[in-house]
């Protein structure tokens, strides 16, 4: 009979046992609960959004302001576009004025025929681009500089350098243009505009070129869109 009574007395005292396990406490469970209810308030605040998004998008569409908004956008960038290749090529060109006109030979020294035809130049500078930035070029033919000449210029990218800026200084000093609008390059003989096999490509690519980068953009501002 032991055996049955030992079977008993445990049968007994397994309910107190488990009433003895640890119990989920009410305030962890809340705030798992809120964790939840927050992460499915955001969930549902990005969809109010998309759906808000959606709608605005069919209004504009509706109204026309989107095709408003993409033609200005395309006029900005067709504009940015132009802007570019005109500064890789170097600007509008405003004269291409021969060398052999503006200066004594194998010199920077600008004759009185030269320095009247910059006057023409800056007339029309003044009068048309006023506030742009300006930019001078000097160009020679390949024909190596004599001996004599080379006691004053290396080579011909010393002599183009030196007529660049001497024209530079004759437009800034008798211009109303501010002197940080002006840059003079020198190209030397390395951009033809003829062959240097005959002696009239010879003279035309002995040149000054004379020419105005595009103005600058602000692409930040807001713009105007209610036409």
């Amino acid at each position: 009979m032991r055996p049955l009574l030992l079977f008993v007395g445990l049968a007994a005292a397994l309910p107190g046992l488990v009433g003895c396990a640890p119990t989920r406490l009410p305030g962890a469970s809340a705030s798992s609960r809120l964790d939840s209810l927050r992460a499915e308030n955001a969930t549902l605040r990005s969809r109010l959004r998309r759906v808000e998004d959606s709608l605005r998008f069919r209004d504009d569409l509706a109204t026309g302001q989107y095709y408003r908004d993409l033609r200005v956008l395309t006029d900005r960038l067709n504009r940015l576009a132009y802007e570019v290749q005109m500064r890789r090529q170097g600007g509008r060109a405003v004269r291409v004025l021969p060398a052999d006109s503006l200066f004594e030979a194998g010199t920077a020294t600008l004759t009185a025929a030269g320095k009247k035809r910059l006057r023409a130049t800056i007339a029309h500078l003044e009068t048309a681009y006023p506030t742009r930035a300006v930019r001078v070029e000097g160009h020679a033919d390949d024909t190596p500089l004599s001996e004599a000449l080379q006691e004053r210029f290396a080579s011909n990218w010393e002599l183009s350098a030196a007529r660049a800026t001497a024209v530079v200084r004759y437009l800034s000093a008798r211009s109303a243009l501010a002197p940080s609008q002006f840059a003079a390059l020198a190209y030397g003989a390395t951009d033809p505009v003829a062959s240097n096999a005959t002696a009239r490509g010879r003279r035309r690519n002995r040149r000054v070129r004379i020419a105005v980068l595009p103005p600058p953009q602000d692409y930040s501002r807001p713009v105007d869109t209610s036409w």
